[in-house]
């Protein structure tokens, strides 16, 4: 696993304080599990970088990090946002730690934050059980993907697998997840451990981020591996 500082990555943005701007909408609720300012700023600039379009987010619930996502791609882009409903809630195995969540996502979903907003239009709810839905519409299609569904080992390494096969491939994109080293979801961190023996991930310091980049013209991880 690398590990990298935080302004390593906005540093890849080439451009003027002028053009440096994104959308941040402020978390309206409480809600444990959430992304805090700073993350919020590094997915908005994982974004930019790969010049994301098309964004696939596993595991939606307040809609925060949704929202924030739709504010930041073109207008004719699309967020898809992938959670459970009571059907498909009922038949997951979640982490113990990860049940209360669902039942906070399950109470909120009519009125996530999203709801309302000028880039509503821009997201699409999909419903179902990660491990076991479809993703092959969206193979080899997605600029972005944002994991932060289930925390389960086996759950975050079926959500990995399918991230990658849904990245771009013949262009940059980029996979993140969330909760890193959060001591609630040692499975997480243990699989992610693992998986950067195979492939380049980094951890942003100071976060509970990690990033993989597809970086086809080997331009994005020489700079952020740079001392």
């Amino acid at each position: 696993m690398h590990h990298i500082r935080p302004y390593k990555l906005f540093t890849l943005i080439e451009a003027p304080p002028s053009e440096r701007v994104v959308q941040t909408a402020l978390p309206s609720r409480r809600g444990a599990g959430g992304v805090n300012l700073l993350e919020m700023f590094l997915i908005n600039a994982a974004s930019r970088v790969v010049q994301a379009k098309r964004v696939f987010e596993i595991g939606t619930f307040l809609g925060n990090t949704t929202l924030n996502l739709a504010l930041n791609i073109p207008d004719d882009g699309a967020v898809y946002s992938l959670d459970l409903d009571e059907q498909h809630a009922g038949d997951a195995k979640q982490d113990l730690a990860d049940v209360p969540l669902t039942e906070i996502h399950l109470t909120c979903k009519s009125s996530l934050d999203f709801a309302g907003s000028p880039v509503e239009r821009k997201i699409k709810p999909v419903i179902g059980n990660s491990t076991t839905f479809d993703y092959s519409p969206w193979n080899g299609s997605i600029d972005l993907v944002f994991i932060d569904g289930g925390h389960d080992f086996a759950t975050v390494k079926s959500d990995s697998e399918n991230a990658l096969e849904m990245a771009c491939q013949d262009k940059p994109s980029c996979v993140l997840w969330h909760d890193y080293r959060n001591a609630d979801y040692s499975g997480l961190t243990y699989y992610l451990d693992e998986l950067s023996r195979d492939l380049q991930i980094a951890h942003l310091e100071d976060t509970r981020l990690c990033a993989w980049f597809n970086d086809p013209a080997n331009c994005i991880w020489p700079r952020l591996l740079s001392a």
